[in-house]
């Protein structure tokens, strides 16, 4: 969300004493309070508060490793996180401003774009380098779309509205038997692809079977996301984020975070959490970071700001060195 334009020295000094205090709780906000506790494993586990290598540290050694990065899709092109500058960089692709609703696959190999001004009815998946075009006529799609993790399916609201399955090799659609109204994530699936995760219209956690055609409720919360270890389903109540087990057993407490306004976006890992926090630089003039936490030890430091968090983006975790240099070798500026 862009900030309003302001003039005077006043103003200004205000606002950046209020960015700096701001800055400065987020690295410490309930990190004591609320460490996290044996998420990654069975056994229970507490960590020290003062982990050895910081967590903007480590995210910077392993996209330097591995190519480990936050990417999105919207009306600048595809968008891949450089931690050390804390901004994305984009590349455009062939919409150029012509989209700003796309979801990036969990491998970073492909796009599904929708809303597209030429092609109001269709999805239209493409690789980061504007190769391989398929067109997925028929289809007008909002913006909640999620991969899965073969990348065969879609899983995509209509404008009708209703929930449906895409098959990308097929191009076969079903209507999923969920209400018009269910909210999903960019991390709905399931890692065996067998089922969806989605937030019900009561606010009510649900999974949905695709094999069974059937729905089971959890527990009560909302913006639910799978952790690609498969163990665990992450959800908000109010201001505290929670994990449960896929069975509905063994829910644990992860953090409490005041003005957190997204779900929880997992690492390949499920070591980090991403999401959107909301702050103020004075009342009339909010703004977003981008936060990651390591669970582990429950540090956290904002990733990025601006226009470039926010709670809308389909936001997904990849590790491909390859999308990386494709998006910073035909990055553009803004």
């Amino acid at each position: 969300m862009k900030v309003p334009r302001r003039t005077g020295w006043p103003f200004w000094c205000f606002a950046l004493f209020m960015w700096q205090l701001a800055a400065s709780s987020m690295t410490v906000e309930d990190s004591k309070e609320y460490r996290f506790s044996g998420l990654a494993n069975s056994r229970e586990r507490v960590f020290t508060a003062t982990p050895e290598v910081s967590v903007r540290t480590e995210l910077e050694q392993l996209q330097r490793q591995n190519g480990l990065t936050i990417g999105l899709f919207n009306y600048k092109g595809i968008g891949v996180l450089l931690f050390r500058k804390r901004s994305f960089a984009y590349r455009n692709l062939l919409f150029d401003r012509n989209s700003s609703t796309g979801a990036i696959s969990r491998d970073g190999t492909e796009i599904a774009v929708s809303q597209l001004r030429s092609k109001p009815s269709s999805v239209v998946v493409i690789r980061p380098d504007g190769s391989s075009l398929r067109e997925y006529s028929g289809i007008r799609a909002n913006s909640l779309m999620c991969w899965s993790y073969d990348n065969s399916k879609l899983v995509v609201e209509t404008s009708d509205p209703q929930i449906r399955l895409l098959d990308l090799k097929s191009k076969l659609v079903q209507d999923l038997d969920l209400a018009s109204d269910v909210l999903l994530t960019s991390q709905c699936w399931s890692p065996d692809n067998s089922q969806i995760v989605y937030e019900s219209r009561d606010e009510n956690v649900g999974v949905y079977d695709l094999g069974k055609g059937n729905s089971t409720k959890l527990v009560k919360g909302t913006e639910p996301t799978w952790s690609p270890d498969r163990n665990w389903i992450a959800y908000r109540d109010g201001d505290t984020y929670y994990a449960i087990h896929p069975s509905g057993e063994g829910r644990k407490k992860l953090f409490h975070k005041r003005r957190a306004v997204s779900g929880l976006y997992w690492s390949p890992d499920s070591r980090f959490v991403a999401y959107v926090h909301q702050d103020f630089f004075a009342l009339d003039v909010e703004f977003y970071h981008l936060m990651v936490r390591r669970l582990e030890d429950s540090s956290e430091v904002w990733v990025v700001d601006g226009e470039d968090a926010g709670a809308g983006y389909n936001y997904q975790w990849v590790t491909n060195p390859q999308l990386l240099e494709q998006v910073e070798s035909g990055a553009t500026s803004h």
